[in-house]
């Protein structure tokens, strides 16, 4: 099992000073890297995921999995749940807490920052208190991802590009 937490922020520098203590807090806990990505929104309708990378390779630290998942998170404001369709729904079939899912998808309507993570050898406690000791004050949004879930969720993700290509190749837009 493990947690996702996103850590709401409405300056940017705030969210990218947790970001760097959170990527600390890691490798002092000698555990093996998670994605964390600082999320930004301009209070309207554009999000942008800023990663960690690889300088010597260019690919983003962590393998860029979680953190993409945690990007979506923010795309889809509408109610998840199964009935609607959309984004929202299917990470909502796909074992999120609807709470969390609705929580984090606004939590950038007025602007500022978020970091997002997958917690698992780290523990989320920790991850929790880190950031509490930081100034300005986060809102702090978790749920906790069963095996199921999880397993789920790189099913979602692994179609993706197929259904990018599929789209593409049938002469619609991305």
């Amino acid at each position: 099992m493990s947690d996702l937490i996103v850590i709401v922020y409405r300056s940017l520098d705030a969210a990218f000073v947790a970001g760097e203590n959170l990527a600390a807090l890691q490798q002092e806990a000698g555990t093996e890297p998670e994605d964390i990505v600082v999320i930004t929104g301009n209070g309207k309708d554009r999000v942008s995921v800023n990663q960690s990378i690889d300088l010597a390779t260019g690919s983003p630290l962590g393998g860029g999995r979680w953190g993409t998942l945690i990007g979506m998170l923010f795309l889809d404001r509408r109610s998840p749940e199964a009935s609607e369709g959309g984004l929202a729904a299917r990470l909502y079939d796909a074992g999120l807490d609807p709470k969390f899912l609705k929580d984090v998808a606004r939590s950038l309507d007025k602007g500022g920052a978020a970091v997002g993570m997958r917690v698992r050898m780290l523990g989320a406690d920790r991850v929790v208190d880190r950031v509490k000791g930081l100034k300005p004050s986060p809102k702090v949004l978790r749920t906790r991802l069963s095996p199921e879930a999880e397993e789920a969720l790189y099913d979602m993700q692994d179609q993706i590009p197929g259904q990018a290509l599929a789209q593409l190749q049938a002469g619609g837009d991305f």
